[in-house]
């Protein structure tokens, strides 16, 4: 988890943001916004942190009432931690973050239009069978998906049943 102010203590994530988008790493960043009533005047301290940072996150909210903030934080873990993990931004406007309301944090999270797969593409599959077949000198390059996946046994059943050397990411 990451809290950060408005503007420049927001764009200054950025790097970070799209370090966890390509490592696949399950990060949860809350930015700070101006008060609602001023986003879009270019006020002081106002950087569309949403909008730079769509690109290299999951999934982004900008809150616009208090009866919004359990469920959004509910569904931005959930967001950042299922399917291939990465970032996902809460932006809060500041007369938000003062705001007083009664907090309801709910129990599961259903979200209509995220149901990530978790089970292979047979085409894409065939057609990377084909590649290692075809190659004169194929070599396995491993990253984090593997471990993520506890997909390791698999990886090292294909290395040796088909002589190929394997190389990992950090």
């Amino acid at each position: 988890v990451v809290i950060v102010t408005s503007g420049p203590g927001a764009t200054n994530t950025v790097t970070g943001i799209a370090t966890a988008y390509m490592d696949s790493v399950p990060m949860v960043v809350i930015t700070g916004q101006v008060p609602r009533a001023v986003i879009g005047t270019d006020s002081f301290q106002e950087s569309d942190i949403v909008g730079i940072t769509m690109p290299v996150v999951k999934h982004s909210f900008l809150l616009q009432s208090t009866d919004e903030l359990t469920q959004t934080f509910r569904e931005a873990f959930h967001i950042a931690c299922t399917g291939r993990p990465g970032p996902v931004l809460i932006d809060i406007p500041s007369d938000l973050a003062g705001a007083s309301m009664v907090f309801e944090y709910p129990d599961a999270v259903n979200i209509a239009s995220y149901k990530p797969t978790y089970r292979g593409n047979a085409k894409q599959i065939r057609a990377a069978c084909r590649l290692l077949e075809e190659a004169s000198r194929p070599i396995i390059y491993a990253g984090g998906g593997i471990t993520i996946s506890s997909a390791t046994p698999e990886l090292i059943e294909l290395a040796e049943m088909m002589q190929i050397p394997v190389v990992t990411t950090l």
